[in-house]
């Protein structure tokens, strides 16, 4: 058996990555910096730091370890002794990660990734239910609509369509009005409401779609319940092995590009179908619903598509809960509480935090507002402003609560 402890197995060695295992950009996480790497055939994740990146993005086999080490020298300053590189391969080799590979190892790791799958997202603010077997619709729908997607396609068709939802938005009062004055029959409101939800489903299918042309896979598709809401999710998490940003924040909008597509022949059935009846109720219900979904989603301080399209537009990952962390360390410690923290990073926190702020803080003041004057009416101000106030307490209870215990699944 080769020693590992004598210098000449590092002139000797020439490991190798096996060819289904990616490695992805640098993601800035809080004050460091990460990568994911994915390896397709077991659907294993695995979190390193720049240098392990560094070091893997050259496990090619054409090169041996004293001419990496001299490379990583270079780079970092500094050079690696042979008890780096048995931790690196060892770790490496334990996941099933460098070629070749045990089956049986991989068969192991295959089934703890699965296990970890079903057992994340399952707090009491969010919980999915994945369907078996959706993920594999995928590259066939991918194969059939995939064309969707080129940019001479995709371009125009996302200005059409945010050009519909904008008409729609700026005459909003009067479409809901004539809706309200018109009225609609139950089967019409059904039949709305069926073509929502598929829609939805659709628009979870767009992620993955996305995904699958840039050499990522859906891992789940199913319904989630996210509080206070249940809907239709896909899971594309290939996307942070992306190399091109522009490749993450476009999977990431595909889903909101579904939304516009499907606003278009409603737009054309208000426009040019029947002025009155069934018809024309159901385009103008379908016009105000896919609006609302566009806009929605585009909020970037939701964690909806608009989220994920700025966090991966600014290569960071976990963009809310580090900003917040962010916020709280300097409002605890002022700028000494924030000086670990990159120049980039401070300046997109600090941003997101605003961002947040002025966005959450006009709308959480309004939705109070409203509320307590709901309840002044039923009850007169003194109780209304007893009961708002212990709704949000419970509120707060309730989410650090989750929150926490979240943690702690996750640790």
């Amino acid at each position: 058996m080769t020693d590992l402890s004598a210098p000449a197995w590092l002139d000797d060695a020439r490991p190798k990555l096996r060819q289904s295992v990616r490695v992805g950009p640098a993601l800035l996480k809080g004050t460091a910096t990460v990568h994911f790497v994915a390896e397709a055939d077991t659907q294993a994740y695995l979190q390193v730091g720049p240098r392990e990146a560094f070091l893997m993005g050259r496990l090619d086999g054409s090169r041996s370890l004293t001419e990496i080490g001299v490379e990583y020298a270079e780079r970092f300053g500094r050079r690696l002794g042979v008890e780096h590189w048995q931790q690196l391969l060892g770790l490496l080799g334990s996941r099933g990660l460098l070629d070749p590979a045990d089956p049986g190892l991989l068969a192991d790791v295959r089934e703890k990734a699965a296990l970890a799958r079903r057992s994340e997202g399952r707090t009491p603010l969010l919980w999915r239910l994945p369907i078996p077997g959706a993920p594999d619709l995928v590259p066939p729908v991918a194969r059939a609509f995939g064309w969707l997607l080129r940019p001479i396609v995709a371009v125009p068709l996302t200005l059409v369509g945010l050009a519909v939802c904008a008409q729609v938005a700026l005459n909003w009062a009067a479409l809901y009005a004539s809706l309200g004055e018109a009225g609609s029959p139950w089967w019409v409101t059904a039949l709305g409401l069926l073509i929502s939800w598929i829609t939805i489903g659709l628009h979870e299918f767009g992620h993955g779609v996305a995904c699958h042309r840039y050499g990522g896979r859906a891992t789940q598709i199913g319904f989630m319940w996210r509080f206070p809401f249940v809907a239709p999710y896909c899971k594309v998490d290939d996307i942070v092995t992306f190399a091109a940003a522009r490749h993450r924040v476009a999977t990431s909008f595909a889903g909101i590009y579904v939304n516009l597509l499907a606003v278009l022949p409603f737009a054309a059935l208000w426009l040019w179908g029947p002025a009155s009846g069934w018809p024309h109720n159901l385009a103008t219900t379908l016009l105000l619903f896919g609006t609302v979904t566009v806009l929605v989603n585009l909020l970037p301080v939701l964690q909806l598509d608009g989220y994920h399209m700025l966090e991966h537009a600014t290569s960071t990952i976990g963009l809310q809960s580090e900003s917040f962390r962010f916020a709280g360390a300097f409002l605890r410690r002022g700028p000494a509480g924030v000086r670990a923290y990159p120049r980039r990073a401070r300046w997109i926190y600090t941003a997101y935090t605003a961002l947040s702020a002025a966005v959450l803080g006009p709308v959480l003041a309004w939705l109070g507002a409203v509320w307590f004057g709901t309840l002044d009416d039923l009850w007169g101000p003194v109780p209304a402003a007893l009961v708002l106030a212990a709704e949000a307490v419970l509120v707060v209870v309730f989410l650090t609560w989750a929150l926490r215990r979240r943690r702690a699944v996750r640790s």
